[in-house]
């Protein structure tokens, strides 16, 4: 006779409705057995092969017993029909052999004491979780615990601190290897054959390292300490693990903020392992395109709570920006060795070009930019800042516009001062990014001082020439207006520029640098209220041709643009829609 129950765990629209239990044998009618006080019926051994309780059965492979089963009912005419099924059944990630669950006698952690705490913590604000969306998915996860189970079958770890006797099976839990039992006082003890889970052992990391039980001078400095990093996919294995142990042992959290980063995940968006063979060795990536490139590829795709997708794609551009970093240091220290000028920080000389205001005023920002982007995760928004200043504002503009200035013999005079001022505090601005590169550069532009620039000061921000920047804004539209004109016609030699007479001011006043870095000799002509245009461009009729065609081209598709601006990168991004 087979009992029959009736519980929600079945679905009458699967099937015949009925189902068997075996609550020895699955976790959900393992609970399912629990609310109906089945008997747990083990008939599958460590080994896969079926118990005694398993009749004629027993001794069998767990797949050669279903064979015979199958046979069996179809020789009782008991087998209707056999069909295809989808299913559920795990695996193991190594072997890929299906995994039969059983029952066993285990070390459980008795979790809502624990739970309770730390969600107490949580709610009071004594750890700060970034992003936020991942407080709440921990709060419901502790909200929801279960009990832990703590002991593991493997040769791995701390042993569980647990003697059997021998004599009367009873249990002794010691700090130290007991001499007798407790109970009978025989001497005949065996410990524990099982392993605390790593995790176990994990969460007591903060404060096991520090010297715990003891209060030593490295528990009372570095506990809590201020910031702990991990990956979304740990947030319950050790976050929450270290917080519910720490406040049991310690009474305090372990950490004052989480941050929560992405996953580097491949192509396909799959999680890199082994065990997939999607993985890639980090140490051909950085010997193909060097350290300092490939983390800053990474942190530029490093958005609070979002995965990056591994491709080489940025890798290159990464590597030009690092290059780009060496060509300007070697501009810097062969002009320096020309001109006489020994390897130094020299006190910032006077400003009293636009250049020095200008430079200075970008640099201030982009420190305030960098600094609020790190103190709130969002590290991608610091490397965008860190390169933009670097190879725009200050490779592209600030040192073509100082080369204007050097002379061979110029020595150490103000404008070799600023410019060094300033390179030495862009490679700490770039040293938490490119740390390799920042500190081989620094360490040539200070000699013999035996220090570091992971112990520099990181710069800070100042204040703001808000009149030379936008001076500057302007000077550098006009160049670049006329660069691209020059694009399609590069035989033009003199231009007349129009527009509002606080562009034309700029104009002249910077005559010299226009005509240098752009090519042309200027004539002027203020138009109030006209944006700023050039003419006495000669177009051939087959630009012209070109020109008219691409225009047709254009009004065909008549695709809507928006033009984006970031605030912390004043490079308009075009968006097609």
């Amino acid at each position: 006779e087979i009992p029959i129950i009736l519980d929600d765990m079945a679905d009458p629209q699967f099937g015949t409705g009925v189902v068997k239990v075996t609550p020895a044998h699955d976790p959900n009618d393992f609970e399912a057995g629990k609310r109906h006080d089945l008997p747990r019926i083990k008939v599958i051994n460590e080994k896969a092969q079926m118990t005694a309780l398993a009749g004629e059965y027993a001794g069998l492979d767990r797949y050669e017993a279903r064979k015979k089963i199958v046979e069996a009912l179809d020789a009782q005419g008991l087998l209707v029909k056999i069909e295809p099924h989808p299913m559920s059944v795990g695996k193991c990630d190594r072997c890929k052999t299906v995994i039969e669950p059983m029952l066993s006698e285990q070390w459980f952690v008795k979790m809502r004491p624990l739970a309770d705490k730390a969600i107490a913590a949580i709610n009071k604000g004594k750890i700060d979780i970034q992003p936020e969306n991942w407080k709440r998915t921990l709060l419901y996860w502790l909200e929801n615990i279960h009990d832990w189970c703590v002991s593991r079958q493997l040769w791995w770890g701390h042993r569980i601190p647990a003697w059997h006797c021998k004599t009367c099976k009873e249990i002794t839990v010691a700090r130290e290897t007991p001499e007798k039992c407790k109970n009978c006082g025989s001497t005949e003890l065996v410990q524990d054959m099982d392993v605390l889970d790593t995790w176990f052992s994990s969460g007591l990391w903060p404060f096991s390292t520090l010297g715990f039980p003891e209060k030593t001078k490295e528990l009372e400095v570095f506990y809590p300490t201020s910031l702990m990093i991990m990956g979304y996919e740990i947030l319950y294995l050790w976050c929450a693990r270290m917080t519910m142990l720490g406040l049991e042992f310690m009474g305090d959290v372990p950490f004052r903020n989480v941050y929560i980063h992405g996953i580097v995940r491949d192509a396909d968006k799959q999680k890199m392992s082994k065990t997939r063979g999607n993985t890639v060795d980090p140490l051909d990536i950085t010997a193909k395109y060097g350290t300092d490139a490939v983390r800053m590829a990474l942190l530029t795709s490093a958005a609070p709570g979002a995965d990056i997708v591994w491709t080489e794609d940025k890798l290159p551009s990464s590597r030009a920006f690092a290059n780009k970093i060496w060509n300007a240091s070697r501009f810097l220290f062969m002009n320096m060795e020309r001109a006489g000028v020994e390897p130094q920080i020299p006190e910032m000389g006077s400003i009293e070009f636009l250049e020095d205001k200008w430079i200075w005023s970008r640099l201030h920002t982009a420190a305030e930019t960098i600094s609020k982007a790190i103190e709130t995760y969002r590290f991608h928004e610091a490397a965008q800042a860190m390169w933009h200043f670097f190879w725009s504002d200050f490779c592209d503009w600030y040192i073509e516009l100082k080369k204007l200035r050097f002379s061979d013999n110029s020595g150490i005079d103000d404008n070799w001062r600023n410019i060094l001022n300033v390179f030495e505090t862009a490679l700490r601005l770039l040293h938490p990014a490119m740390p390799f590169i920042t500190e081989e550069l620094w360490q040539r532009l200070n000699p013999g001082e035996g220090k570091s620039i992971t112990v520099a000061a990181f710069p800070k921000s100042g204040k703001i020439d808000t009149a030379a920047v936008e001076e500057m804004d302007r000077l550098q539209e006009i160049i670049t207006r006329i660069r691209d004109l020059k694009t399609a016609q590069r035989s033009v030699k003199q231009l007349t520029m129009q527009g509002e007479s606080v562009l034309i001011e700029t104009a002249k006043n910077h005559a010299d640098a226009i005509r240098r870095l752009a090519g042309v000799e200027l004539t002027y002509e203020v138009t109030p209220g006209q944006a700023l245009a050039f003419t006495g461009i000669e177009i051939s009729d087959d630009q012209r041709a070109r020109i008219a065609k691409e225009i047709e081209q254009l009004e065909k598709v008549k695709t809507p643009v928006i033009l984006a601006v970031n605030k912390t990168d004043t490079t308009p991004k075009m968006n097609l829609l």
